[in-house]
């Protein structure tokens, strides 16, 4: 935008542009920085707290951007994301999860599977596995959804649910459902303008998950799964060795009905050194 046409805009008009004033917090938190005249975003996409196994990272979008951003901060339906489409499928238990990961990894297609934890989407179920189809080609993602609907099915069963989908389903709960989607002039005006001045360094965005990383991705996997389903997946035991004292869950001996026998009381002895009250 040119500085000479600020001086013809209207308080609202004005309000309607203004970046900096929704991403303040950003500044205030040192997450955004302006330099050389952007402002600029530094982003870990193999973040040690992601919850995801990433399998043949994939290049083609720019999620940062659109969707952490773009949607997150600004509510608008960027262009591309009107031409994603991925293929979504949700483990039934831990076992099928495993058995899911070790499909993708021989599939050697970009896609990433784990647990979901956000807090409004997980009553379709925690367990998620994504494939992400070349971007805006919907008739190869309608044939990659065929090829993959086949192997998971034979991998984990032929019940597990799997779908063809546009989009997230984050932008869907907001904008409703994909089909019905519009792209807007004042999307289109709000896009070019933060493509204008917005900067994305996305670090080691091309970088191999290092197997430390994921080895603490499994454990969060076994701890969350068990806290948010329990005995409801049974599967998850077999993946703990002190089940359930390992989960922080151990049963709690109680006295106020049937006293159970005790194995060893403290004596007079130790009451005496311990100055303990006898009653």
């Amino acid at each position: 935008m040119e500085k000479n046409m600020l001086d013809n805009l209207k308080f609202e008009e004005l309000q309607a542009v203004d970046v900096v004033d929704r991403l303040m917090r950003d500044f205030n938190e040192g997450l955004a920085i302006i330099e050389d005249g952007k402002i600029l975003y530094e982003y870990k996409s193999l973040s040690p707290s992601s919850p995801w196994y990433f399998h043949t990272i994939e290049e083609e979008r720019n999620c940062t951007r659109w969707h952490k951003i773009y949607f997150d901060k600004f509510r608008i339906l960027p262009r591309n994301c009107f031409s994603c489409w991925k293929i979504v499928c949700r483990p039934k238990n831990f076992d099928e999860l495993l058995e899911l990961n070790k499909l993708q990894e021989g599939m050697k297609l970009p896609s990433k599977c784990g647990v979901d934890i956000r807090q409004t989407e997980t009553y379709k179920g925690i367990y998620l596995g994504f494939w992400y189809c070349p971007l805006g080609d919907f008739k190869r993602a309608q044939e990659l959804f065929k090829e993959v609907k086949r192997k998971v099915r034979g991998a984990l069963s032929l019940d597990t649910p799997i779908i063809l989908k546009r989009g997230c389903t984050e932008m869907e709960n907001f904008f409703g459902l994909s089909n019905d989607w519009e792209y807007t002039p004042q999307m289109r005006m709000m896009e070019d303008l933060l493509d204008s001045v917005i900067k994305i360094d996305e670090l080691e965005m091309k970088a191999e998950q290092p197997t430390y990383t994921q080895l603490h991705v499994r454990a969060f996997w076994i701890h969350y799964a068990h806290r948010m389903l329990g005995v409801r997946d049974p599967t998850i035991k077999k993946y703990i060795g002190n089940y359930p004292q390992s989960m922080g869950s151990a049963p709690t001996a109680t006295y106020h009905d049937v006293v159970p026998k005790i194995k060893q009381e403290v004596v007079e002895y130790e009451v005496a050194i311990q100055r303990l009250p006898k009653d």
